[in-house]
């Protein structure tokens, strides 16, 4: 009895065009790991007639091209171009990162076939058509003859490169403060406290003496702001320390770091903070 064969694998082979990757200093490995992106209608189309895949990655994407096929012809170089959608997904984005403060702005990186572009507010748009949810633009990226995304075989096989797109996004700057609420019956008892700091803010990070103010809820609160800005990072290798020694013996509380959920506008002093409240 004969056996037939009723199963075929087709091997195709994939070359790298082009790679993305959005960096961040907030992040600790500098990779923005809170960013998705999907091509336009009109671009899942062109990727499809030019016979190109797209893979996503942590931070960013690649767009490869079928080594088999042929794209030696003219009409590989006619110009044209690829837009992609760039949404965050992290919904504290706009607090930790330097943007224009209107959070519904959205952006537009065009072309200009440089490796590295610096995302900040000269890129951000009113265009109606990127209105839309959330935090996101779009980037645009162009196939020319002088800089081909398709890898043009036959004469010009040997001045193909790959190329790449770092987008680079800046931390917000952000001053620490702490508003410390108690009782008005003993309030008197926390008279004298300070702020230490260890490991990566001391020496670098200082407070004015604390100021006297109320909570929302009427609460007696002590109010401490910090004189300096420092980058808001997603994770500390420090810590702040409220103390007071006297009379009554030694107050120690450790406070909390500054956090993305933290952070507001603040008209007053005309800067970014980090907020946290902390009953005594």
């Amino acid at each position: 009895m004969e056996n037939y064969q009723n199963t075929y694998r087709y091997v195709t082979s994939y070359i790298e065009i082009f790679s993305c990757v959005f960096m961040h200093e907030f992040y600790q490995k500098s990779i923005c790991a809170d960013v998705v992106f999907t091509p336009t209608s009109r671009t899942t189309q062109l990727l499809k007639n030019f016979n190109l895949i797209l893979k996503s990655k942590v931070g960013g994407f690649v767009l490869a091209a079928n080594a088999q096929k042929d794209y030696s012809s003219s009409i590989f170089k006619d110009p044209f171009s690829l837009d992609f959608e760039f949404k965050f997904t992290n919904r504290h984005f706009h607090s930790f990162t330097s943007l224009i403060n209107d959070p519904e702005v959205r952006y537009f990186l065009d072309d200009d076939f440089s490796t590295t572009v610096n995302l900040g507010p000269q890129h951000g748009t009113i265009d109606a058509e990127l209105d839309r949810p959330g935090l996101s633009g779009i980037l645009r990226i162009k196939h020319v003859l002088e800089a081909p995304l398709l890898p043009l075989f036959g004469e010009d096989a040997g001045k193909f490169r790959a190329r790449k797109k770092e987008v680079i996004l800046n931390t917000r700057m952000i001053r620490p403060v702490y508003i410390c609420y108690t009782t008005e019956d003993s309030l008197a008892s926390y008279q004298g406290m300070g702020i230490e700091k260890e490991g990566e803010f001391k020496g670098v990070v200082e407070f004015d003496p604390p100021e006297m103010t109320q909570t929302s809820s009427g609460m007696n609160a002590f109010k401490f702001v910090s004189k300096n800005e420092i980058p808001m990072k997603d994770s500390w290798k420090g810590y702040f320390l409220l103390y007071r020694s006297n009379q009554l013996g030694v107050y120690k509380k450790t406070l909390p770091n500054p956090s993305p959920q933290s952070i507001k506008f603040d008209f007053t002093l005309n800067s970014y903070i980090s907020e946290n409240f902390v009953k005594l």
